[in-house]
């Protein structure tokens, strides 16, 4: 495939943008993981006989069992026309490199490499403010970017 084309200054995506995104994306998947998350635990607690324990097998499961909660959020949005609701909001849209949508393993790898730019004190979000095309390192690791709708 040819090179990609850097975008027009008026498609980039700034911080302050990805942010508000960031926020309102986080509110409605913490409502979809408190409710989901919050009767799966409940069912297994009844299963089990008993609740669950921090540091539990079980409570360790849940943690994945949220990390796949938030997969399927983003994943489905970004495979079904590129915005979740937060970023339909402040109308952005994900694609690849090229323009087009994501596919299920595009979405994957970039939401696998989105929290290993959390779980570095989120400097894989903040350098997203230094870099000449606004990518944060999850961006540039899945060849992903933000695109501005308006």
């Amino acid at each position: 495939m040819a090179e990609p084309t850097p975008l027009p200054p008026e498609q980039v995506v700034t911080f302050p943008r990805r942010l508000a995104a960031m926020c309102y994306d986080s509110l409605l998947l913490g409502a979809i993981i408190i409710i989901l998350g919050g009767a799966l635990a409940a069912l297994l607690a009844r299963v089990l006989g008993h609740d669950l324990v921090p540091g539990s097998l079980p409570a360790r499961l849940m943690l994945l069992v949220y990390l796949a909660i938030g997969f399927a959020f983003f994943g489905w949005f970004w495979t079904h026309g590129g915005q979740t609701l937060g970023m339909r909001a402040w109308k952005i849209r994900v694609a690849d490199d090229y323009g087009r949508t994501l596919n299920w393993q595009q979405a994957f790898f970039r939401y696998t490499m989105s929290i290993f730019s959390w779980l570095v004190l989120g400097v894989g979000y903040w350098i997203a403010i230094f870099d000449p095309e606004r990518l944060a390192w999850h961006d540039r690791l899945s060849r992903t970017r933000l695109i501005r709708t308006e």
